[in-house]
């Protein structure tokens, strides 16, 4: 049986459009231009491949954490486990997997400022938000480039997540929840967005950025 976050990865498949941008009226000289590609090349399908791998090894060790935290203590003891805050990305890349230089949850309504979506994540949360306000089923994954001018293009890899029982405990009604964890929930984060969810709801993406492969 597959790891629980892993299940709740929101596993199911649509084909983008590639060229998907930025609104030209939203751009300026410094802003990011964002397009999502369908991978069409070796190089593509390996970037994405990359960023998918590392997407599931870190949603799996989040959830564990998460369980354990839960599974040992009180729900106020689950709080800090629940946005990666461990990571560090030092060094130019996450411990284990080289070629990921950054890693984000970001949604529509986030918890924390940290995971506030720059422009381009903007972009991936509203075409996830348009094909399921259309009653279709959202993507597996999202590959987009995003570029500066006179600069590399960066490799997005985002992936769905939906909400567990476990993560209601949390993200679930305010009113469910013990006077103990609103406060801390609260003084963590005063403009906390990310309550009210049920389960198996859409919560927000998981991101990472890829670098490319070195030439040979």
């Amino acid at each position: 049986m597959k790891p629980l976050l892993v299940r709740t990865l929101l596993g199911v498949t649509a084909i983008l459009s590639a060229g998907s941008v930025l609104p030209a009226s939203a751009q300026s000289p410094e802003t990011p231009r964002a397009v999502f590609v369908t991978p069409s090349t070796p190089a593509e399908r390996e970037i994405q491949g990359v960023g998918e791998n590392a997407i599931d090894r870190l949603a799996v060790a989040m959830v564990n954490e998460v369980r354990g935290a839960l599974a040992s203590g009180s729900a106020e003891d689950a709080v800090d486990m629940c946005h990666l805050k461990g990571l560090s990305t030092e060094g130019g890349s996450l411990p284990g997997m080289p070629r990921i230089s950054a890693v984000k949850l970001t949604s529509l309504k986030v918890r924390s400022p940290d995971n506030t979506p720059d422009d381009a994540d903007k972009l991936a949360l509203a075409s996830i938000d348009r094909t399921m306000a259309a009653g279709d089923a959202p993507p597996k994954i999202l590959l987009q480039r995003v570029t500066l001018p006179d600069s590399a293009p960066e490799w997005r890899v985002y992936k769905p997540l939906g909400l567990t029982t476990n993560c209601l405990v949390c993200h679930g009604n305010p009113a469910d929840q013990s006077a103990a964890l609103r406060a801390k929930l609260h003084a963590l984060y005063p403009d906390d967005q990310a309550t009210g969810y049920k389960a198996h709801e859409w919560r927000g993406l998981i991101r990472v950025t890829v670098s490319e492969a070195p030439t040979p």
